[in-house]
């Protein structure tokens, strides 16, 4: 499932509800607001809290640093691919306009077609077969002056550079935390509002209060390693707008209409 903004609010107001359903029904049958055991209950908590914490800001840090390099991934790709297509200039006009229109066809594939699929854990092989079409092309090429043997030299890292930057890009969707830590994750936020009830108040209001502002921020964290393990997904996602501006730029550049 997709994390969305909508999804969570609803998540966030069900684990809230049960929470202080779970809080009332241990203040009616088995606490008394005068039989609690702050004393030892209180260290406890803070062990317990401290430990979850530092768990899930971990996770959350490691899960955002996955995220902006796999942004960053993106970037370089479509760098890559403007590379190619600008030193492309530099070879014979029959070389240089298949290797423009390769660089706009494997543009157009990952933006239309293979972005949809990364949601869903896939590639696209159109798209591999363009690139390794372009690869070949280039690494074939025999140049027949000094100036095309420059631009070929400059080319082929820029190619590489390309087909390493996609790999990565592919291979983050498979990065995202494994199932075992969700549920140790969730086992620990739980025992965290659990530990909540220990602490009866004099005041029931005061202390759903209390129950409810905890559900929320263990919810609100929760939402933000979900959102960030999957940087292809969901309402906070990477778009391709990189390779969208190296799109626009080469059809304007050869008067090419948009689709």
């Amino acid at each position: 499932m997709e994390v969305t903004f909508s999804n969570s609010l609803i998540m966030t107001l069900v684990v809230v509800i049960c929470a202080i359903g779970g809080l009332l029904c241990v203040r009616r049958w088995f606490l008394k607001a005068e039989n609690t055991q702050h004393d030892v209950a209180d260290p406890l908590s803070q062990v317990v809290g401290m430990m979850f914490a530092i768990l899930l800001g971990f996770m959350v840090g490691d899960a955002m640093q996955r995220f902006s390099s796999a942004r960053a991934i993106v970037q370089q790709e479509a760098a890559s691919l403007a590379d190619v297509y600008r030193l492309s200039v530099g070879l014979p006009d029959a070389m240089h306009a298949k290797i423009q229109q390769l660089c706009i066809d494997y543009a157009d594939e990952v933006i239309n077609r293979e972005w949809p699929l990364l949601s869903k854990r896939g590639s696209s092989d159109h798209a591999w077969n363009t690139y390794v079409e372009l690869a070949t092309l280039c690494c074939k090429y025999s140049p027949v002056t000094q100036g095309q043997s420059n631009v070929q030299q400059c080319i082929i890292p820029c190619i590489v550079s390309l087909g390493d930057n996609r790999r990565m890009r592919v291979e983050s969707i498979n990065s995202s935390l494994p199932s075992d830590l969700w549920w140790v994750l969730l086992i620990g936020a739980v025992a965290t509002i659990l530990f909540t009830y220990f602490f009866a108040a004099n005041h029931l209001r005061t202390q759903i209060v209390m129950v409810a502002i905890v559900s929320v921020v263990l919810c609100l964290n929760i939402f933000l390693l979900a959102s960030y393990d999957d940087p292809f997904s969901g309402d906070i996602c990477i778009h391709p707008t990189a390779l969208q501006l190296d799109l626009d730029r080469f059809r304007a550049e050869q008067n090419l209409p948009k689709p």
